[in-house]
């Protein structure tokens, strides 16, 4: 079988971006598999409510990253000044952990299936904080198995222990360039899933927008490595 240029470079682009292997670099699975992988779990049509409390909470584990990921851009600073310095510092180390925290989720989670028992008048909320810890359970179960010196403190503030993974989603010595593949057919294949699933002309036309992205992002940090 054949694999896309795209797909072939990408671990190594990502990889050269950001320096040799002993350099450290800092992201995370695309954020569209996270949204592919939740959404073909527990988001159903017709069901709006709930369907949003499935993106909020396939987002929610990352939101630390975006929001330094916006302000580097906004206040000019290098991307591997980001990833190799400033995601290592305080707030953002606080903030990553409380996002993908396994207790905290749990706890909401607890909570939301409390309202959904309870009288008519709290249901909503309920069903927003289940879903949203769900869809963020299923996150943190994808990023999980595939970080190595990049763990997270999934059981913060109970504790500061990492899951270190002997596979990691980029890093070539740890078999990033088998997995990018595997994410970016895996995506596929449920971005085809929901497709099928979502008669809505908007719900299809993201979905194809998340499948371009996985040729997309490659082309973005080929650009990037080669100082276009």
């Amino acid at each position: 079988m054949s694999v896309s240029p795209s797909l072939a470079y990408w671990p190594q682009a990502r990889s050269a971006l950001y320096g040799p292997a002993s350099s450290t670099y800092r992201q995370h699975m695309n954020t569209q598999t996270h949204l592919l992988i939740a959404g073909a779990l527990f988001a159903r049509p017709g069901m709006p409510l709930r369907n949003t409390a499935v993106v909020i909470g396939a987002l929610v584990p990352d939101l630390a990253i975006y929001t330094l990921f916006a302000w580097s851009k906004f206040a000019g600073i290098p991307e591997a000044t980001v990833w190799r310095q400033l995601y290592w510092q305080e707030p953002w180390q606080t903030w990553t952990a409380a996002g993908n925290s396994i207790p905290l989720y749990m706890v909401a989670l607890l909570l939301g299936v409390i309202f959904l028992r309870q009288a008519s008048n709290t249901w909503r909320i309920g069903l927003v904080l289940t879903f949203v810890s769900l869809a963020a359970l299923s996150h943190i179960a994808g990023d999980m198995p595939v970080h190595v010196d990049d763990a997270h403190r999934h059981f913060w503030p109970i504790s500061d222990w990492k899951f270190i993974s002997p596979i990691s989603y980029w890093h070539p010595d740890h078999h990033g360039d088998a997995f990018g593949i595997f994410e970016a057919v895996l995506g596929f294949a449920l971005a085809a899933l929901l497709f099928v699933r979502f008669k809505v002309w908007w719900v299809r036309a993201l979905l194809i927008v998340m499948m371009i992205a996985y040729v997309a992002v490659p082309f973005y940090f080929y650009w990037q490595m080669s100082g276009a």
